[in-house]
């Protein structure tokens, strides 16, 4: 018997020993309680479910979480959960495939069909009833007016992340030698170097500007303390995704927490800890915008009065990540290019962190503001923008120092790759954003504090690709290099647009964009 189905046969077992019984007993006592109240059937209507829901579909949703929690804490505990992982890789297979080979060109002829007969005979079309018509449940949604680009965008982010459940199917159950282009030489690649490495870089915008109000009691800055905070949510979250994929073994990935587990002679397992710990500070620090939306006034007070320190725990921790981040390519000082590696590369993630911060912060701010008819507030981005050139004149200052003291400096004068790449590094996303944000003509100008945010932006993530990818190739000399798979840039574009629309939903249903009253209360 193979082990699929000998797991299959124990979680049938499992559901009708354990749930079915569960559910008949809930069920003959419900009917009971109906029978003996009936005043009770006037009270259900108007019990507040989430998002108004019927309070069966609830129901029926929290009894599938506790049958899938069930199933999983019994193969944990029963040391079958490789055998769980590949039912579940089977059924995903399945269910793909399925989908690609019946459920997708289905939809394909019935959309062009549609199309065809309303060109061809207009008259006919006219006849057709409409969509909510025929399907009377959709008169409860409704759905967004889009236009034309709206529309193609809806599209491609459907088909891109249609492409990325394949990639990661293939990807999780079948290994990283069946969707990447890594080797022994090679072994990280686009998912650590952008979506991890320079995305937590991205994500720094969060302490920064939390620190900038919270700590250095600079209230001005308070109406954009929030979105930075949700961008480094997401950031932080998507970061964890994206090393899921990049792992090996990525059902180990919950090893860190446990201490009989712990190397401690390795930069990764404090890099650990302070993620898991600043994304819980994060999701605290953010979970006042959930508790204004649903007026729960209790949770509200003990975080507001909580503030301080967790802010404080956040500076603290990302200061620490952050900086290790850099500590871990000193294992490679033969492998990275003399450009790039230092033994102040901590330091110099670090500061290029916090610069990175305030110009995230800059883009997020007006593409906001852009995308949610928001009044963009240049008299605050100003500011962040100062604050920038001072950092980005620190960062490169040291840059310059590091590179004559270690006399790494004659790479950069020889003609060739590698001085190229570090050449656009550091004069568009250092120098060129230092020297307009360092002007008052340069910071009032909006498109050019806008423009020189995303030089900020990209700058950074040069950086962290330098040394984490780029810097690692040794192409001067005629040898191996690596290039991202398509399914490696599939995934890494899935998980930007679902940074972007997970940001979109959060601006849409919770009071994301606040100011700041006289009396400290936060208003929409």
């Amino acid at each position: 018997m193979s082990p699929t189905l000998e797991f299959l046969i124990v979680v049938f077992q499992f559901i009708v020993r354990i749930i079915v019984p569960f559910v008949l007993v809930f069920g003959v006592l419900y009917l009971l309680k109906r029978r003996l109240e009936p005043h009770a059937n006037g009270s259900l209507s108007k019990t507040k479910t989430p998002f108004n829901a019927k309070p069966v579909i609830v129901a029926a949703v929290c009894l599938i979480a506790i049958v899938v929690i069930g199933i999983v804490l019994y193969a944990l505990v029963t040391h079958q959960f490789v055998n769980l992982l590949l039912l579940f890789r089977d059924a995903m297979v399945l269910g793909y495939m399925f989908v690609l080979r019946i459920g997708v060109p289905f939809t394909l002829v019935f959309v062009a069909g549609n199309w065809l007969q309303r060109k061809l005979n207009p008259d006919a079309a006219r006849e057709i009833k409409p969509l909510t018509e025929q399907l009377p449940f959709l008169k409860n949604i409704r759905l967004p007016r889009l236009s034309l680009r709206g529309a193609l965008a809806i599209a491609f982010v459907g088909a891109l992340w249609f492409a990325a459940i394949g990639i990661a199917i293939v990807r999780f159950f079948f290994g990283l030698g069946y969707t990447t282009n890594l080797t022994d030489q090679f072994p990280w690649g686009l998912w650590i170097g952008f979506d991890v490495v320079s995305g937590i870089a991205l994500a720094a915008g969060g302490f920064v500007m939390a620190g900038t109000v919270h700590v250095f009691n600079i209230k001005r800055y308070h109406p954009i303390v929030r979105p930075a905070i949700l961008t480094a949510l997401l950031g932080y979250a998507l970061a964890v995704v994206g090393l899921l994929f990049d792992l090996g073994r990525w059902y180990n990935i919950w090893h860190p927490i446990f201490g009989g587990m712990w190397n401690i002679h390795s930069p990764m397992l404090e890099v650990a800890w302070c993620v898991v710990l600043y994304g819980t500070v994060l999701i605290l620090e953010f979970s006042p915008a959930i508790f204004e939306r649903f007026n729960l006034q209790l949770p509200l007070k003990v975080v507001r009065a909580i503030t301080i320190p967790l802010v404080i725990a956040g500076m603290c921790l990302s200061t620490l990540h952050q900086s290790s981040l850099g500590s871990l390519f000193l294992i490679a000082p033969e492998k990275i290019n003399p450009l790039w590696y230092t033994p102040l590369l901590p330091v110099f993630f670090f500061i290029s962190a916090v610069a990175v911060g305030l110009g995230m912060t800059i883009v997020e701010s007006n593409l906001s503001a852009r995308a949610f008819g928001k009044e963009l507030e240049h008299d605050l981005l100003k500011g962040l923008g100062r604050a920038a050139s001072i950092v980005l004149a620190i960062y490169l200052a040291l840059k310059v120092v590091d590179l004559i003291a270690r006399g790494a400096w004659t790479y950069f004068t020889v003609s060739g790759f590698h001085a190229a790449l570090y050449s656009i590094e550091m004069i568009l996303g250092v120098i060129v954003p230092m020297l307009v944000l360092a002007t008052r003509r340069g910071r009032e100008n909006s498109r050019a504090l806008y423009a020189s945010g995303w030089l900020i932006v990209g700058g950074v993530v040069l950086n962290r690709l330098n040394t984490s990818l780029l810097g690692w190739w040794p192409y001067a000399f005629g040898g191996p290099v690596y290039i991202p798979s398509l399914s490696e840039v599939t995934i890494t574009l899935s998980l930007i647009a679902g940074g972007v629309v997970a940001f979109g939903l959060a601006a849409k249903f919770l009071p994301v964009f606040v100011a700041e009253t006289r009396h400290g209360r936060a208003h929409a």
